[in-house]
C-alpha cells in the first residue's frame, strides 16, 4: 500500500469501531496496528471481519488484495479506493 497516503478519518474511525469487537488481545487500535502480528487474526477471523466491513461500508472487498493489507491503515486506504472507484 502507499505509505505516504492518508486514509479518510471517517473510514479509519469506522474500522477502529468495527475492530473493537474483534480485538481479543486488548491491543491499542491505531493506523499502524497489524492484523496478524498485533491482533492475532487467523484466516477465519479475517473472513468474519471482512464480512462485517463489507456490510458496514456496503462494498465488496476483493480477496486478492488481502495479502497486501497488513495494517488498519492499509485496509482503510483500500476501502477509500473501493469507495472512490464506485463513485462514492
Amino acid at each position: 500500500m502507499n505509505a505516504s497516503a492518508e486514509p479518510s478519518p471517517d473510514t479509519l474511525a469506522t474500522l477502529v469501531k468495527i475492530l473493537a469487537g474483534f480485538n481479543k488481545t486488548g491491543t491499542e487500535l491505531k493506523p499502524e496496528t497489524r492484523f496478524t502480528e498485533d491482533l492475532n487474526f487467523d484466516s477465519l477471523v479475517v473472513m468474519e471481519f471482512v464480512a462485517v466491513v463489507e456490510d458496514d461500508f456496503d462494498i465488496s472487498v476483493p480477496l486478492n488484495i488481502l495479502p497486501d493489507v497488513a495494517t488498519v491503515k492499509d485496509l482503510a486506504l483500500a476501502i477509500d479506493k473501493i469507495l472512490k472507484d464506485d463513485g462514492r
